[in-house]
């Protein structure tokens, strides 16, 4: 429950930064990036919202996988996954743009969100690790 809260705090911030970005002009820092999230990053926050309030039920419906609708749930659920994933790279490639330009008028400390994804795949790629090493020396 804690994660979703996380991640939907990081991505009202996302959402924060690009749309203060616009709001200032900020010409360097408005690519197609900018406008994938824009967009993107609402519909992020609506799907973990939806995930805290009907977490249980969506896992109920693991369960019942021949249902249609169950199956047609599944396919969209996994669709948006897809797009999450693309997001999230999308969000890590903004981020080093941004950097490389060395855009001024987008500097703040919020830019720092963007690479939430690239920390969080960070940890689980140190923790698959360590526990391939530890298994290792068993």
């Amino acid at each position: 429950m804690y994660n979703v809260l996380v991640s939907i705090v990081l991505q009202a911030l996302i959402l924060k930064y690009v749309l203060e970005n616009e709001k200032n002009n900020c010409e360097c820092a408005l690519t197609w990036h900018h406008r994938f999230i824009k967009h993107f990053a609402p519909i992020v926050i609506v799907m973990l919202f939806i995930n805290l309030l009907f977490r249980k039920n969506l896992m109920q419906l693991r369960g019942k996988k021949n249902q249609p609708a169950v199956k047609l749930l599944l396919i969209l659920l996994s669709v948006f996954a897809l797009l999450t994933f693309v997001y999230s790279i999308i969000l890590i490639i903004y981020f080093i743009k941004l950097q490389i330009k060395d855009c001024k008028c987008a500097d703040d400390w919020k830019r720092y969100a963007l690479i939430a994804p690239l920390i969080f795949i960070a940890i689980i790629l140190l923790v698959a690790i360590l526990i391939s090493v530890m298994l290792r020396l068993r």
